[in-house]
């Protein structure tokens, strides 16, 4: 997964590092420096550069590059979630329009959620609303603290992302199984490439979080075999 998340200025030098993973350093930042700032690359090119058996994942917010290195096959759509969740998230703590200035006043709230959205190069938290229960720039609630049985539950993204109080009249699931067969032939009837995806939409009505379990009827399979013997 992850090895690294390098912030970096528009000349490159280094403004946050933090390292999850052994196997990449600092020096790998002055490959990229030279060979995608120093080089104009930004903007141009697809924001993904392999250097010295190392992928460089970047994406900027104004004059700064947000940089993920790793070493392994990453889905690049998760590390590039999860900087633009990182963007948001400083968004949130600094401001829209937060700069190198800012960055550099508040590097130990910026450590802080670095070591809270990322495990061992895994992302981890990434909601605002959780993340503010217990970093909130150093300023002490004497009041309306959260409980900590609910606090541990949303940390480990159980409920982070459905909010309370939700009610319904009526507790309602519906669910569509959608399948798709896609054949490709030649000219001469071989058949070239066949497959068959399939998809499951949910549409949930339900009141608090109540435990549900779901299962596909195979009445219909079992009585084709038995026909068919």
């Amino acid at each position: 997964m992850i090895s690294m998340i390098l912030i970096l200025n528009h000349k490159g030098d280094i403004m946050i590092s933090r390292q999850y993973r052994d196997d990449v350093s600092r020096a790998a930042a002055d490959s990229f420096r030279l060979q995608v700032i120093a080089a104009k690359e930004t903007g141009t090119q697809a924001p993904v550069k392999r250097i010295e058996n190392c992928s460089f994942l970047y994406t900027r917010h104004l004059n700064m590059y947000f940089v993920a290195l790793t070493r392994s096959n990453v889905n690049p759509a998760l590390v590039f979630e999860y900087l633009f969740q990182k963007i948001r998230i400083l968004k949130a703590y600094l401001g829209e329009e937060f700069d190198e200035n800012s960055m550099r006043n508040n590097m130990t709230l910026i450590y802080e959620l670095m070591d809270e959205t990322m495990d061992f190069g895994y992302p981890q938290n990434c909601a605002v609303d959780v993340l503010r229960l217990y970093i909130n720039l150093g300023n002490i609630r004497q009041q309306d603290e959260p409980d900590t049985s609910q606090l541990t539950s949303q940390i480990t993204g159980a409920i982070d992302w459905r909010r309370e109080g939700i009610r319904h009249k009526r507790n309602e699931v519906y669910i569509d199984v959608l399948e798709s067969v896609n054949l490709l032939m030649s000219s001469t009837g071989d058949i070239l490439r066949n497959e068959v995806t399939a998809q499951v939409q949910m549409n949930t009505k339900l009141t608090g979080m109540p435990e549900c379990k779901f299962g596909l009827n195979d009445k219909l399979v079992i009585e084709k075999e038995t026909n068919q013997n």
